[in-house]
């Protein structure tokens, strides 16, 4: 497939708003007795020092940026982790500052967190058949409850940052853990458009509104942006693409593409040639339109602000947007 056409990413787009806005909605509504605090009210101790948001991509476990955290050290350094991430940071010894949420997925997002009702959920394949942490599909009952009891005992020390579109069961886990929890909604559309779903989504809860470049890797950079003030921000694990060794069938939407392309499903991803790393990732229409929307961010960000991807793999480049070892990043 060659690189999207500006319709095709709109058509994305338009896809993208259909699938969550609705239900993110109805969350909103059954989210509305545990919106205590928004955003506004993070209070950050440490403006001054750098950010490194967290996500979840295959580089996380691929290139173990974990190790060179460890190693060289991480005092000083916030750290913002997007929901998928945080069972990989929590077993290896760290611990966030902030956990973001956007995702409005009924059943999924709260296995993030550990599920304390996993046992009530329809049989779900999908944690088995992705290049994200490895541990999740291996056991997925036992990593489940070690999850739940690294969370409940870290719980206290990080901050939940949690969209309005979340399903309920996250906002309760999260309380239960005794994490403090912070509200947002997210940007569907147009605000100034009189008949903006942001707005009717506002009017259910009257939160600040953050864009969310569509994924929870992207609302965590904004989050670092807009509501932290940061202004040098690393990132790791932001792929927005799979490696070249990857198979077809562990990538996110392979069972949309395969219905597209059922003769040939390689024609439904995206040859991206990397020039930092020398090497070309692929990606699928989604994730391709992820990252151009970063990239659009990026652009978008006050000036002052640096972003640096310390992933070591993906196709996350461009203006505005450095690139760097991530001990470089942290020595820097």
């Amino acid at each position: 497939m060659k690189d999207l056409s500006p319709a095709q990413l709109s058509q994305i787009a338009e896809a993208t708003f259909r699938k969550t806005a609705e239900i993110g909605l109805k969350h909103a509504r059954l989210n509305k007795p545990f919106v205590k605090k928004s955003v506004k009210e993070v209070r950050d101790e440490t403006p001054a020092a750098p950010a490194l948001v967290v996500s979840a991509g295959p580089s996380l476990h691929r290139a173990k940026p974990v190790e060179t955290l460890k190693r060289v050290g991480h005092g000083g350094l916030t750290i913002v982790a997007c929901d998928g991430a945080l069972g990989f940071l929590l077993r290896n010894g760290i611990i966030p500052q902030y956990v973001v949420s956007v995702d409005p997925h009924p059943d999924r997002i709260v296995r993030w967190f550990g599920d304390t009702k996993i046992d009530r959920r329809a049989p779900d394949d999908y944690f088995r058949n992705q290049d994200l942490d490895p541990t999740v599909g291996e056991n997925e009952r036992r990593y489940n409850s070690e999850l739940i009891a690294l969370v409940n005992k870290h719980g206290p020390k990080m901050k939940a940052i949690l969209s309005t579109s979340v399903a309920p069961d996250v906002a309760e886990r999260c309380i239960e853990s005794g994490m403090d929890v912070y509200w947002w909604n997210p940007i569907y559309d147009d605000t100034d458009s009189p008949e903006s779903f942001t707005r009717k989504i506002n009017a259910v809860n009257p939160l600040p509104c953050l864009v969310t470049g569509g994924n929870v890797g992207s609302s965590s950079w904004v989050f670092a942006v807009a509501i932290l003030r940061r202004t040098k921000i690393g990132l790791i694990g932001m792929d927005f693409s799979y490696a070249p060794e990857t198979p077809l069938r562990m990538t996110q939407y392979y069972d949309v593409i395969k219905d597209l392309f059922p003769d040939n499903p390689e024609e439904g991803y995206i040859q991206v040639p990397n020039p930092h790393l020398g090497k070309t990732w692929y990606t699928d229409p989604t994730y391709f339109w992820y990252r151009n929307c970063f990239l659009q961010l990026a652009q978008a960000a006050p000036d002052g602000v640096e972003t640096v991807n310390c992933t070591e793999g993906g196709i996350l480049f461009g203006n505005r947007i450095g690139w760097s070892p991530l001990e470089a990043f942290l020595r820097g």
